[in-house]
Parts: structure tokens; C-alpha cells; sequence
């Protein structure tokens, strides 16, 4: 949505309105915005009762891990799989939009993408490539952009990620597909399986 460009004399109006009229207005807007109502909640409620981001960066570690874990069973198509993982994706796109937890946004994406080749890589690689491509284009971009956000990390940060990247990499050329795919979509693997070439 635009942002709306707001003239001086209604600024003026608005700053003239009783603490009770700003209140009831700025409770309505907040309320239209579920991203910004997590935000203020997480400043201003749940670090006030001693909750880090790290703490909720925990529980959706947790969350993820019982999630696949429970698919396990429920396995149908690399296509239902891919359903499954965007939900779980946008539960930590919220987590970091509440908390500005960007160490937790690359953490979780490689905790959730070689979790699920830990429980899946089997089924994933027995898929035909027309069943498979949607899920290995998705792996492929994301793991692109894990590279990106690894390159403008702190080089202290980036150490803690060494093990994921390469076991990330293992999983994608152990998969026909979706090495494929990563050849196509110009993801070169081996800056996974060679941290150090990223640096």
C-alpha cells in the first residue's frame, strides 16, 4: 500500500486531538498491520518480561524440527512438500520481522531446508524432474539468497554457518533435479561446500 503524503495542517489537526482520541486512532491503525502488532509486541510486552530473540528463535527452531518431523508420515509429492516448507518459511519471515533477528534469518532458512533433505532426500530423489522442479527452483533461489545475506555477515557470524553451508551443499548434489536446476539458475555449489571462497 502508498504511502500517504500528509500536509502540514492536517499534521496540525492531528497533533491537536486529545491523548484519548490519538489512542483510539493509533489503536485502529496498528490493528490493520499484523507484522507491526508482532513487532510492538515483542518490544514492548515480551522483552519487558525478559524474552530475547534468541529465546524465540529457540521455540521456532523447535516448532520447525516437530513440523517436518510430523510430515514424515504424511509425504505425498515433492509438491506438498514445497506447500508445507512456505508455511513453515513464513513463520520465520515473522519471527524476523518482529525481532530484526537476521543472524536467526539465515540460522532457521539452512536449519529448515537440510532438515528436510535429512528426512526427505530419499523420496526427493526418486520425484521426476517436471514433479520436482518447483520444490528444487525454491531450495535453489533460497539457498542464493542465504549466500547474499552470508557475504554482508560479521566474519564471526559467518563461521557458525560453515557446517550448514556444506551439509546444505551435500544435499543439493546428491539430488540429480536439483542440481540441475542450480546449473540452470546459476547457484555454483561449490561456494557451499567452500565457505572459505565466499569470504
Amino acid at each position: 500500500m502508498a504511502r500517504v503524503k500528509l500536509g502540514d495542517d492536517f499534521k496540525k489537526a492531528i497533533t491537536g486531538l486529545s491523548h484519548k482520541q490519538k489512542d483510539r486512532l493509533l489503536f485502529r491503525l496498528i490493528a490493520k498491520d499484523q507484522a507491526l502488532v508482532a513487532k510492538l509486541h515483542f518490544e514492548l510486552i515480551e522483552v519487558e518480561q525478559g524474552v530475547t530473540k534468541e529465546d524465540r528463535r529457540a521455540n521456532i527452531e523447535e516448532e520447525l524440527i516437530n513440523a517436518l518431523d510430523s510430515y514424515k508420515n504424511q509425504y505425498y509429492s515433492p509438491g506438498y512438500l514445497l506447500l508445507n516448507i512456505r508455511h513453515l518459511s513464513g513463520e520465520i519471515n515473522r519471527h524476523v520481522k518482529a525481532t530484526s533477528d537476521k543472524y536467526g534469518d539465515v540460522y532457521l532458512n539452512f536449519l529448515m531446508l537440510n532438515h528436510t533433505y535429512r528426512l526427505f532426500a530419499n523420496q526427493l530423489r526418486k520425484a521426476s524432474p517436471s514433479r520436482s522442479n518447483t520444490f528444487d527452483k525454491y531450495v535453489v533461489k533460497r539457498a542464493m539468497r542465504l549466500l547474499n545475506q552470508l557475504v554482508k555477515m560479521h566474519e564471526d557470524h559467518f563461521l557458525d554457518f560453515e557446517e550448514p553451508m556444506k551439509e546444505l551443499g551435500n544435499h543439493i548434489g546428491d539430488q540429480p533435479n536439483t542440481m540441475h536446476v542450480a546449473i540452470n539458475l546459476g547457484l555454483d555449489v561449490n561456494y557451499l561446500l567452500n565457505p572459505e571462497k565466499l569470504r
